[in-house]
């Protein structure tokens, strides 16, 4: 895999997997749990933040290394790595729309709808799907514990 580091996105995909698994950890207090506590959903936008930072930079190392393409935005990483197989064509179209949700929390936070932020917490699972999909694709066995 031309210059692809598997070093790096293994640690990568451990902290997709990291973040993930405390949303999981979040999403079972329900919305009113988390509502009800500024510390819990300050936790949730980070670790909603982090873990799709993490796909990002997944995204943007496959896409310079393998395809040699730089796209301009989050969003668009995500359909480069679909129009080469690398990731379904569902999956990138929800990786995108995480994408926007990042630049929503870090660059307008002040018009974060916190029940929107909530409301994402079913769609978790996606984490799990791309990090599957890079797996697979970069020749990871299993997963990035294996």
């Amino acid at each position: 895999m031309g210059g692809v580091s598997k070093e790096k996105i293994i640690t990568l995909l451990a902290e997709i997997e990291k973040a993930k698994k405390q949303l999981d950890d979040y999403a079972v207090l329900g919305e009113a749990g988390i509502l009800g506590s500024t510390e819990r959903l300050n936790s949730v936008k980070y670790l909603f933040i982090v873990a799709i930072e993490a796909c990002v930079d997944v995204c943007q190392h496959l896409s310079a290394k393998l395809f040699s393409e730089v796209p301009d935005s989050y969003s668009k990483c995500f359909l480069v790595l679909s129009k080469h197989k690398v990731i379904p064509g569902s999956t990138a179209k929800r990786m995108a729309e995480f994408a926007g949700f990042r630049n929503l929390l870090v660059h307008r936070y002040w018009e974060v709808d916190d029940r929107r932020v909530i409301a994402q917490l079913k769609d978790i699972s996606l984490f799990d799907d791309f990090a599957k999909s890079i797996a697979v694709s970069v020749g990871i066995k299993g997963g990035p514990r294996d």
